[in-house]
């Protein structure tokens, strides 16, 4: 379909000045864009790429086997559970709040959770198995469910090629979605009831994780909490802002990944050092001023002791180099961005870190115990540290590139979405000719608005047809104009809440759960309410994950409810479908009321249908 060649742009916002989407972009070079990245043939910088983590994963393995074959790195375990949950509550938080910009880097957090997630499950760590549990099934959850629309896409793309492995595969996960209203409607909700699992498991493990270490003289500071979300939201912007800055570089999605984007990761790394800052200084501060001897001795040991290393190693790296962000022009500019981030990022593992190994006893429970501080900071610790640093960190970026060959690397429903949204002609102009006539009539609209008119006009007659409507972002002005309402998400997903942690504290209350340390822990209300918590996030995210499932064609067309939905050619469009009822007006009637509309409230660019064969205009 035709694109006009240079729409307008909305006006940039004088706050950070570049717009959040490119001028030029449109509905059908967004699609074009991203789906060829990953239908296209895999450049040979991808196959550089893979090879050389692959290499560094293999090495780093015989590294660890040959030199430290019995240790298993706990050190790690922390720092990719603080990645982990620092990427969900920023993409929990910004879906949350309806950013309109969140779409240039929303997948790139979403996969970057994940991985992260997985990467901490593979290592020894403090937390119980259920808040592990949680926090891969949210950032999973999360992942996937925002995915779907994108899988439709890829589907529809190799409609009509020969039958292929990738193209059963794509066929298989978009689950028949069509991008009907009510599909929309589900969707968008289940998004944000995974966002808010998210944030729920992400600071339940995090206080967790706290609270596991708090024994300690010098942890036990109420701060820790407050500390360990501040730096899981920095680790975790440190980490989107050097994957934003590689992939906008290698990949050319400088209209997707904007100016504004990259501004607007330094601003929040320069916030989340400050607040990172003022938590350790403070610490310090209370230590010096109103602590014990304990905990003096304990101040002195992380300043000039043998606790230096890592101490020092998370300021030089991890926190002072975020204040590098008050000049503009080291916040705009890409590279220093991209480096300070992955600095950044790195350098909290030495603060992460301290927080380690879980020591298993014949029991099955656990408790913390603090490494030397040595292997905190990896490359003191000679070749054995730097390849349980080097080797997960390969197996990250491996991962990364895999996942990157599969789905689009920006979602492709939200920056549509943004683009219809903030440049003029950016949606359908004039629909590509479909051949063969259906069964019912299907409206082209140029935008959800006009579609939106024409159901109600519809709808006003005495036995109106059956409507439903299909576009490529969400519906909600459509939805609300054919009636379509949801409520099976947040009633599964309260009752999938409910039976987990009902269960959990049932399995406690048995003596099949995690046994207590002691009475005191025992009677502790932190040893139920936070794994319960990630348990009840558990449970949420498989309600959510039905009522999806219920919403989808693949579970509708086999409980025996119709099914009609525009062919793949138009999945650009904005299309109503019309199924005349039982008596009603013939579908040359119908077209005509539609093509009597006004021509900016409500008349359709194109009408398809069996009276016809070829599109009305």
């Amino acid at each position: 379909m035709a694109a006009p060649s240079l729409p307008l742009a909305a006006p940039a916002d004088p706050l950070y000045g570049a717009p959040v989407i490119g001028p030029g972009e449109t509905s059908a070079s967004i699609g074009d864009k991203l789906a060829g990245s990953v239908l296209a043939p895999a450049q040979r910088g991808w196959r550089a790429a893979a090879a050389g983590a692959g290499a560094l994963i293999l090495a780093c393995a015989g590294l660890r086997w040959t030199l430290a074959p019995a240790l298993l790195d706990g050190t790690g375990a922390g720092w990719w559970i603080g990645l982990a949950a620092g990427g969900l509550l920023i993409s929990g938080l910004l879906l949350l709040a309806g950013v309109e910009w969140r779409g240039g880097i929303s997948r790139l957090t979403q996969t970057a959770a994940l991985l992260c997630a997985g990467l901490a499950a593979l290592h020894p760590a403090a937390i119980r198995p259920i808040d592990s549990a949680g926090l891969l099934a949210a950032s999973l959850g999360l992942w996937a469910v925002a995915l779907l629309p994108d899988l439709a896409v890829l589907r529809d793309r190799l409609a009509g090629q020969p039958e292929t492995l990738r193209t059963r595969l794509y066929r298989a996960a978009a689950s028949g979605w069509r991008g009907s209203a009510m599909q929309w409607l589900v969707w968008e909700r289940a998004c944000r009831g995974l966002a808010l699992v998210g944030i729920v498991v992400a600071v339940a493990v995090l206080t967790d994780l706290a609270l596991a270490f708090s024994p300690s003289i010098d942890r036990h500071n109420t701060l820790r909490p407050v500390a360990l979300l501040v730096e899981a939201v920095l680790s975790g912007a440190g980490l989107m802002a050097a994957l934003a800055v590689a992939l906008r570089r290698f990949q050319g999605l400088d209209g997707l990944i904007t100016g504004r984007h990259l501004d607007i990761l330094g601003r929040l790394i320069l916030a989340f050092g400050l607040a990172a800052l003022y938590c350790h200084v403070t610490d310090g501060v209370t230590a010096l001023l109103y602590g014990d001897a304990d905990e003096r001795a304990a101040l002195a040991r992380r300043l000039l002791g043998d606790a230096a290393p890592a101490f020092w190693s998370l300021m030089i790296a991890g926190l002072l180099p975020t204040q590098l962000f008050w000049i503009g022009a080291v916040r705009r500019s890409a590279p220093a961005l991209g480096l300070i981030g992955a600095v950044v990022a790195a350098g909290l593992r030495a603060d992460r870190g301290a927080i380690t190994l879980a020591e298993a006893g014949a029991t099955g429970s656990g408790h913390v115990s603090a490494l030397p501080d040595a292997l905190l900071v990896p490359f003191l610790d000679g070749l054995a540290g730097a390849a349980a640093f080097l080797g997960p960190v390969g197996l990250f970026i491996l991962g990364l590139l895999l996942i990157l060959r599969l789905v689009p690397p920006v979602s492709i429903a939200e920056a549509r979405h943004l683009a219809l949204a903030r440049n003029a002609g950016a949606g359908p102009v004039h629909p590509e000719p479909m051949p063969a006539s259906r069964a019912g009539l299907g409206a082209v609209f140029a935008s959800e608005a006009g579609l939106a008119e024409a159901a109600r006009g519809l709808s006003v007659l005495e036995r109106p047809p059956r409507l439903d409507a299909f576009g490529p972002v969400p519906l909600p002005e459509a939805a609300a104009a054919l009636h379509r309402e949801e409520r099976t998400v947040s009633r599964l997903a309260l009752l999938g809440a409910g039976l987990g942690a009902g269960l959990f504290l049932t399995v406690q209350g048995a003596g099949a759960g995690l046994p207590a340390a002691s009475e005191a822990t025992a009677s502790s209300w932190a040893l139920l309410a936070l794994p319960a918590a990630c348990a009840a996030a558990l449970g949420a995210a498989i309600g959510i994950g039905l009522a999806l499932a219920f919403a989808l064609p693949v579970f509708t067309v086999r409980m025996g409810r119709p099914h009609f939905a525009p062919p793949p050619g138009l999945g650009e469009c904005f299309v109503l479908t019309v199924l005349p009822s039982a008596g009603s007006s013939d579908p040359a009637a119908l077209i005509r009321r539609l093509r009597g509309l006004p021509e900016f409230a409500g008349r359709p660019l194109a009408v398809y249908g069996p009276v016809a064969s070829e599109p009305r205009r």
